[in-house]
């Protein structure tokens, strides 16, 4: 396995005008980069010491062109799709239940910014906070007591029993 080298080392050679060519590598999944210094060949490598692999050739051309190096190869014979990394739902399932939480922080602020704006124009509505308790506290009441008097009213009731037969089959 050839030794990777690391970015910032990589950038200092290209500066030093040391690289005289760059190949970007089709592999299983994504694509590494390999460099030509003299006569040696080195792939691009990781803070780790490990090959960098890129999930697509435009990563692998972002840095290429932000080192400065306008030219380089392309291989894809031996590129095979895939993944580089897991699947990783538990992310996907965070990063779903974060937007869902800026959505609905974004629609609380424009209820809020549109409570005040009709507060300013004189349009809004304001209800005291016992006086609103106390209707609710009667709705309720009446309810319960309405469910209460059907309750009563069903046990009062005697079964009726039909003298024609059933239609249910």
């Amino acid at each position: 396995m050839l030794q990777p080298i690391k970015l910032e080392s990589l950038r200092e050679l290209v500066a030093a005008g040391s690289i005289k060519s760059a190949t970007i590598l089709g592999q299983k999944g994504g694509y590494a980069v390999v460099v030509s210094i003299g006569m040696q060949q080195r792939p691009l490598g990781t803070k780790f010491g490990e090959v960098r692999m890129f999930g697509s050739t435009d990563t692998a051309v972002k840095v290429l062109r932000e080192l400065g190096l306008s030219q380089f190869n392309l291989d894809v014979s031996n590129y095979e799709e895939g993944r580089l990394r897991a699947a990783r739902p538990d992310v996907t399932a965070k990063a779903k239940n974060a937007a869902a939480a800026v959505a609905h922080d974004r629609w609380f602020r424009e209820q809020v910014t549109e409570a005040i704006a009709k507060d300013e124009r004189g349009e809004a509505t304001w209800h005291d906070h016992d006086a609103m308790w106390d209707e609710l506290e009667t709705q309720a009441a009446a309810l319960v007591a309405a469910k209460d008097k059907r309750a009563e009213a069903a046990a009062a009731k005697p079964a009726r029993r039909s003298s024609r037969p059933s239609r249910r089959g």
